[in-house]
């Protein structure tokens, strides 16, 4: 399947996920009260750390499949299947092992924050979270290598039909009352029967099966040196993205009614990071073909800068009729005791605006095996946010917690990423952000502006309201964009993705 093709089917899982969460959450926070959902929410952040045990065998995967695949060495791609498997199934026993400590030392850690009786809670739910994260490395692989062979209609079809019937039989749960127990239960019956079905189709889609002879000491040390680098990476984000909800939990006092008010905040802010990344996150194969061929360092740098402003025209639209309509949406999407979320939201996102814009060279780094000094410079970084947050959530619990996060991406995902593009790809900066903003930023402004003049005309902000002013928003942004926004190659690639011709 081509990159246009691969980009497609990624925005349309991401528009489900998306949607698929505005209409759910509401119904979750209606149905499990304000303490539940942020017990809710509390148990996926730590669960989510379970996740780092991948250890950057996932990134090793695509990029390691995709590699023998341009060199058409099966007996290698095999050996590399051989040991994944291996690991990820120790992996797996390593999680269980690993959850059971948590939910035995889940009262002491939060029986500061928590009731006894939402410690109870979320030690079940930790239960059925961490028996869903052990299935999920357990099979990651396979995952991995649909990605690898860019089958993106199975991977990202797979994984839109599961969002559909997750949703459905969410709601079904919590008509018969089962709240969060429910909610959990049913992702743990999803993830198993969308990972069975990825197991199925490696093995007898592709016919490729794995080998565990031959595998020498010196191939593992390659991947094991390439995976552990990126690990730092991933701990680096994950910390950036969940440690408020932990020291909120375990430092802040009755903090289950904050918790919640957070955790419709990042809600929002995740899906954010999911129409970024995305589209950066189908590049790899064609990254490695690049650098398997010896791109020069321009060709590779103008890619940077291409796909770059592909994400800033997205982010850009989102960003800027959040900033104006952001505070109305989440007191009609959550309800008013939410609407501290915006503060949230619009902080955090903004973080993430330049972030996610500059992904892409993450994954040029990645690719060309030089991302060393990244992962050490970035998890030195990150550990300032668990700083900032400890001191600045006891001015502040939400907010404090918010802007310690912001800090931290800024300073490591933007500053730090930006000396080491400097120094690894030659990048010129100014020259970069010049190319970056050009056209998009004015469009941003103007949208901005009119939106706002827009807003002050309604008396009353409801749904019908809010979405004629998003749609003005729109218009003029798109109107901006045909007029002095877009370059060629960007319009062109709109026409070709509706399939008209110029």
């Amino acid at each position: 399947m081509s990159r246009k093709a691969g980009v497609i089917m990624s925005y349309i899982l991401m528009i489900f996920e998306v949607l698929s969460t505005l209409l759910i959450t509401p119904y979750l926070i209606r149905e499990l009260g304000q303490a539940e959902y942020g017990v809710y929410k509390l148990v996926a952040a730590i669960t989510a750390y379970l996740l780092l045990l991948d250890l950057g065998i996932g990134s090793a995967t695509t990029r390691y499949i995709a590699k023998y695949r341009v060199d058409k060495d099966i007996e290698n791609e095999r050996k590399f299947f051989g040991v994944s498997i291996i690991y990820y199934s120790f992996i797996a026993i390593v999680t269980v092992v690993i959850g059971i400590v948590l939910i035995m030392i889940f009262p002491k850690a939060f029986g500061k924050g928590l009731s006894a009786s939402e410690i109870a809670l979320g030690q079940k739910l930790l239960i059925i979270t961490i028996i869903n994260a052990a299935v999920t490395l357990g099979t990651a692989q396979f995952n991995n290598i649909i990605i690898a062979y860019e089958k993106y209609t199975v991977s990202k079809g797979a994984s839109i039909i599961q969002i559909i019937i997750r949703m459905l039989l969410t709601v079904i749960v919590l008509k018969l009352g089962m709240k969060s127990l429910g909610v959990v239960t049913v992702n743990l019956i999803m993830t198993v029967l969308c990972r069975t079905f990825f197991v199925l189709y490696v093995l007898f889609g592709f016919k490729l099966f794995p080998k565990f002879k031959g595998i020498k000491l010196d191939f593992i040390k390659e991947i094991v040196a390439y995976s552990s680098l990126i690990l730092l990476q991933m701990v680096a984000t994950q910390i950036n993205s969940s440690v408020d909800q932990i020291l909120i939990g375990s430092l802040v006092k009755s903090s289950a009614v904050i918790l919640a008010v957070y955790g419709v905040g990042t809600q929002i802010v995740q899906y954010y990071q999911s129409i970024g990344s995305s589209f950066t996150g189908i590049l790899m194969p064609g990254i490695v073909k690049m650098t398997e061929r010896n791109a020069s360092i321009e060709e590779i740098t103008n890619e940077m800068v291409k796909i770059g402003r592909i994400i800033l025209l997205v982010l850009g639209l989102i960003w800027s009729c959040f900033l104006v309509n952001g505070r109305h949406f989440i007191i009609l999407w959550a309800g008013d005791a939410n609407k501290q979320a915006y503060f949230v939201t619009m902080i955090l996102m903004t973080a993430y605006l330049f972030v996610l814009t500059e992904s892409i060279g993450t994954q040029i780094l990645w690719a060309k095996n030089e991302h060393k000094e990244q992962a050490l410079l970035k998890i030195t970084i990150v550990l300032l946010n668990i700083l900032l947050t400890v001191l600045l959530i006891k001015w502040n619990p939400l907010i404090g917690a918010t802007l310690g996060t912001f800090m931290s991406l800024m300073l490591g995902d933007v500053v730090v990423m930006n000396v080491i593009f400097y120094k690894k790809l030659k990048l010129n900066l100014f020259n970069y952000y010049k190319g970056l903003f050009k056209g998009i930023a004015p469009a941003m402004i103007i949208s901005i502006f009119i939106g706002r003049i827009s807003l002050n005309v309604f008396f009353n902000i409801g749904w019908i309201t809010f979405l004629i002013n998003i749609i003005i928003m729109c218009f003029i942004y798109m109107i901006c964009l045909l007029v002095f926004g877009m370059n060629d190659y960007e319009k062109q690639l709109i026409l070709s993705m509706l399939k008209i011709k110029k």
